[in-house]
């Protein structure tokens, strides 16, 4: 499918007006537009800009959404220790370590601070935690997200109880703005969310540590933005 396609089906969905969700939950509005769009997966391969992630997006409504993850290398202290050193033991009895981290210290006392060359992961104690290469999470991001298609759709609940949408704008992000990819880390639109925990036998489970962004500032993180419908 190359873009003009994607604009004739989008323009086609547009004029179909509300549509029933699919699915319940949040993550509705991502699968009926998959479904309507005919995709097993919520990229789309273009000959012309090539792998293109899709993303959809409630009016009103801005969540968080991973950009790309980032682990391997990044560790300055084991994560066996990060996690009993700071973490809590959560609902399942398992030490554990979820939280969201930017330039502020959060409740466990993890803060990110953007340094000449590299991202770094902070406790108040002074301890570095993780630290990833400037350069390095420039290219994960331009190679994760080189193009965007953003969808927005109002929504309402209909007689039945059911959300439904209608999907009626959408934007095409190209040239991922890599000058000011670390100042969005500074500035806080760009944070951290940390996910791990310990395992019965004493092992680690990452389940990667996600680079988010609320998806109204996506546009930020682009050098041009083209409306298409």
């Amino acid at each position: 499918m190359d873009i003009a396609q994607l604009e004739e089906k989008l323009s086609a969905i547009k004029q179909r007006g509300y549509v029933v969700s699919l699915r319940r939950g949040n993550a509705g509005i991502g699968y009926t537009l998959e479904t309507l769009l005919e995709l097993k997966e919520n990229n789309l391969r273009t000959p012309d800009l090539g792998d293109i992630e899709l993303k959809s997006q409630r009016n009103g409504v801005s969540n968080r959404v991973t950009m790309f993850t980032f682990n391997r290398g990044v560790w300055k202290i084991r994560q066996r220790d990060l996690i009993e050193g700071y973490g809590y033991v959560d609902t399942n009895g398992r030490p554990s370590l979820y939280c969201t981290v930017d330039s502020k210290p959060n409740n466990q006392g993890l803060y990110l601070k953007v340094e000449e060359d590299a991202v770094r992961l902070y406790h108040v104690d002074n301890t570095r935690i993780a630290e990833w290469l400037g350069d390095v999470v420039i290219d994960r991001f331009s190679s994760k997200m080189p193009a965007l298609v953003v969808v927005y759709a109002d929504t309402r609940i209909n007689s039945d109880s059911k959300e439904e949408f209608w999907f009626n704008e959408a934007y095409l992000l190209t040239n991922p703005d890599q000058d000011h990819f670390l100042d969005l880390i500074k500035q806080d639109i760009v944070i951290v969310d940390v996910r791990m925990h310990l395992r019965t036998n004493g092992s680690v489970r990452n389940h990667g540590t996600g680079f988010r962004i609320e998806e109204r500032f996506l546009n930020l993180c682009f050098g041009s933005r083209e409306r298409i419908i």
